[in-house]
């Protein structure tokens, strides 16, 4: 063999950092085609298409119902995360606070991203979305915001979302 297999988890890695890098090339693609109201615009409601099949999938492999998701949210919800941006964004923790789900992210790939590209005051994060359909995959409806962002100057992101009990 002319060159070594990659492992398990740098395959893991490589698909991870090829899909991110797919997305930020889409969204500015949109956002040069259709300007960046609409790329926004389509990125929260993608966004949030996704979360709900990120989370469809892991039920599919795990054998975990909605009931037992509702039941361990929080723990799921950590797994859900790791999956999907595990070395491509710093999280911090994901945790809850007052009857909030508090996801607190120190680096971000999408800012780094759009910063480096000289479009990040123009880019509105969705990472709030995505967790909205996390939720609404379990049939638990939510609302959101970004309480803390990077992009705004702040030191992380902290997105505040609300699950209706």
């Amino acid at each position: 063999m002319l060159f070594s297999e990659p492992s398990p988890e740098q395959r893991e890695s490589i698909l991870r950092h090829n899909w991110w890098e797919h997305d930020g090339r889409w969204y500015m693609f949109v956002a040069k085609e259709l300007g960046f109201d609409k790329a926004n615009e389509m990125n929260m409601v993608i966004n949030k298409a996704v979360g709900k099949l990120e989370i469809k999938n892991l039920m599919a492999i795990s054998g975990m119902t909605e009931e037992s998701i509702k039941q361990n949210l929080i723990q799921v919800l950590r797994m859900n995360l790791e999956l999907v941006a595990k070395d491509v964004f710093s999280v911090q923790d994901f945790f809850e606070e007052g009857g909030n789900l508090i996801l607190r992210i120190d680096e971000c790939a999408a800012h780094s991203g759009t910063q480096k590209a000289g479009y990040g005051s123009h880019y509105q994060c969705a990472c709030f979305k995505r967790v909205e359909g996390w939720l609404e995959a379990i049939g638990v409806g939510s609302t959101s915001f970004v309480r803390k962002s990077l992009v705004e100057g702040d030191k992380f992101c902290e997105i505040v979302v609300t699950p209706e009990r």
